[in-house]
């Protein structure tokens, strides 16, 4: 393919031959949030085969120069859901090939008929909000992410707390043990999941069902059962951190973790916290990654403590189709 226009892009399908130009461009926009051919062709996979999902690459002189896709959300309350990315290499922003990918993509994702779009900015790049409302998105919620070096992390500060709640009858576990001990494992940590996501700030009010949850943690290889760990006091699950699956080498992402409201204020956040760094660190990872909302105090206050390093504000991003007819 060839473009002799330097502003005017060539848009095409993105095709597996792109995938390592992909990678490095989403690299050099995310250095904090690195991926591998391997994990985006393993992500493409595994993905669900009656989810729409497309990506677009706009070429210029044969140079992979911007990238956008769209990809249908899972769950059974939340499957009228795209989310939606655009991305263009620094140097070529401001040229408007950003719209242009999102027209073309859009040509592709609304026969889908999509009721809500969702799409991130990032507070260090400062050009990604103001052009994701010019196309009608409006900031809807905030997170806080960060990560943690797993090889400089002390544990020894925080062997008093958990040598003190291991006094105290909670005994930590990972997923991999519980679900050896208990074969039945999946109600209870279900309940107490629930539970957690009744109470964490989100974008809106909204329940996890069986199906979905079943589908993530049970059915799927999604988590890494040996570094989630739950909570246990007299035989009851009272907190958990869940942690998704990652290949060797690479970091680990910790998404939802919990305590029960009646085990609040015991330091079992930060012992779970400790428990899964150790084992991560214990395969062979080099980070833990993760995210919660800025308004989360607990959570941040946590991460915090345990050392995590703050990334940029993460700004999510929503458009009600149906309210904007978008064109």
């Amino acid at each position: 393919m060839n473009n002799t226009n330097n502003t005017a892009p060539l848009i095409l399908p993105m095709t597996p031959d792109n995938y390592e130009s992909f990678v490095a461009l989403h690299n050099r926009v995310y250095p904090t949030r690195t991926r591998t051919v391997e994990e985006v062709i393993e992500a493409d996979r595994t993905r669900g085969p009656k989810l729409a999902f497309g990506r677009q690459a706009a070429f210029i002189d044969d140079q992979m120069v911007g990238f956008a896709g769209y990809s249908q959300w899972t769950g059974e309350t939340h499957q009228t859901w795209f989310q939606i990315d655009v991305v263009v290499d620094e140097p070529f922003r401001r040229k408007g090939i950003g719209t242009a990918l999102y027209s073309h993509l859009s040509e592709e994702f609304l026969p889908h008929h999509p009721k809500v779009l969702r799409a991130d900015a990032y507070e260090n790049l400062p050009s990604g909000l103001p052009f994701a409302e010019t196309l009608g998105f409006k900031d809807v919620f905030r997170e806080g992410p960060s990560h943690l070096d797993l090889a400089p992390f002390d544990a020894a500060s925080f062997e008093p707390l958990i040598d003190r709640l291991q006094s105290e009858s909670v005994r930590f576990i990972s997923y991999a043990e519980l679900k050896k001990d208990a074969p039945d494992f999946a109600d209870p940590l279900y309940a107490a999941y629930r539970a957690a996501w009744k109470d964490v700030p989100k974008e809106e009010e909204s329940d996890i069902t069986r199906n979905e949850w079943n589908e993530w943690v049970v059915d799927g290889s999604q988590l890494d059962f040996d570094v989630s760990t739950a909570a246990l006091c007299n035989g009851e699950i009272v907190g958990f951190c869940e942690v998704g699956s990652a290949a060797d080498g690479r970091p680990l992402y910790a998404g939802l973790a919990g305590v029960a409201k009646a085990e609040r204020g015991r330091g079992i956040a930060t012992a779970l916290n400790v428990k899964v760094i150790l084992a991560a660190r214990g395969k062979g990872h080099p980070q833990i990654q993760t995210s919660s909302a800025i308004e989360n105090i607990a959570m941040q206050t946590v991460y915090s403590r345990l050392g995590f390093v703050r990334e940029p504000v993460w700004i999510q991003l929503e458009k009600r189709v149906a309210e904007t007819r978008l064109s």
